[in-house]
């Protein structure tokens, strides 16, 4: 996932980790993410993200878990900013009052209530590439984060740090050429450079089921990591089992961006990682 945490916390201190991820410098690169652990030793830990799912090897869970809920999906921001950070496009909504903020809860991640933080993409310059998670060594050209974190901690500042701090949506994106072009793809002409943003209201803005929609009945969840540095992990994945469609217009459009040194921003993937000794689990079939 690309929340884009600096390598060091350089640029803002231990206690605004949030807005490292917004700096369109950060000390990271796609061109050799082996080299992330040199300066950002937990990007060589144990429970590291993305992973291949082999679905053959997934365990299924027990029945007696709580069914994953989602509230707000279909509820709208009152302004969403959209910003070409330097590695994604990045969606960042705002709400009139924070218990507005859509969250989850169910499932692997028991009672705990989790909010939504953002949105963001990756992709790959390629149709055969893109996707951090694979499915049996399968990519898609796109997949999309939405990012919660724990209302027990109170801000994601502080969740970031706990190992059950945060929680990722993941859905995979496949090509339709018959798809109607989608609402969160339109502002992405005016944020081509990076550190470039734009803030959309009114009836530019959408809601989190306009983008995926909510159907998140088959899913996969591992316990794993922020994608970028620092690779935190404090990670509970939940990776929707069906792909979702997307224009090739949209995908498209994010293939225009440019990143911080005016090269094409794409293939802004990590490499699948190590499972070790994790457990995929599976939900709903």
């Amino acid at each position: 996932m690309s929340k884009n945490l600096i390598s060091g916390v350089t640029c803002c201190g231990l206690l605004l980790l949030a807005h490292c991820f917004l700096a369109v410098n950060a000390d990271f690169s796609y061109d050799d993410p082996d080299r992330w652990a040199e300066t950002d030793p937990e990007c060589a830990g144990s429970r590291q993200s993305p992973i291949d799912i082999v679905r053959a090897a997934t365990v299924a869970a027990p029945e007696q878990d709580y069914p994953l809920k989602l509230q707000g999906f279909f509820r709208q921001p009152v302004t969403i900013t959209v910003e070409n950070n330097g590695h994604t496009a990045q969606y960042t909504f705002g709400w009139s009052k924070d218990s507005n903020r859509p969250t989850i809860r169910g499932g692997p991640l028991g009672s705990s209530i989790y909010a939504f933080e953002q949105l963001h993409f990756h992709w790959g310059a390629e149709d055969d590439r893109g996707s951090e998670h694979t499915f049996d060594g399968q990519a898609l050209p796109l997949e999309g984060h939405f990012v919660f974190f724990n209302r027990e901690y109170g801000t994601f500042e502080k969740a970031v740090e706990q190992p059950d701090g945060l929680a990722v949506m993941g859905v995979l994106f496949e090509l339709r050429a018959n798809r109607a072009d989608a609402k969160w793809a339109r502002p992405l002409g005016k944020i081509r450079q990076a550190g470039s943003s734009a803030t959309l209201t009114g009836k530019d803005v959408f809601s989190l089921n306009d983008v995926a929609g909510t159907d998140w009945d088959r899913y996969y969840s591992y316990p794993g990591s922020l994608t970028t540095p620092p690779c935190a992990e404090s990670v509970t994945w939940i990776v929707r089992n069906e792909p979702f469609p997307v224009a090739p217009k949209d995908l498209r459009a994010l293939r225009n961006l440019l990143d911080s040194n005016g090269e094409p921003l794409v293939d802004n993937f990590r490499p699948v990682q190590p499972l070790n000794d994790r457990t995929v689990t599976r939900y709903g079939f």
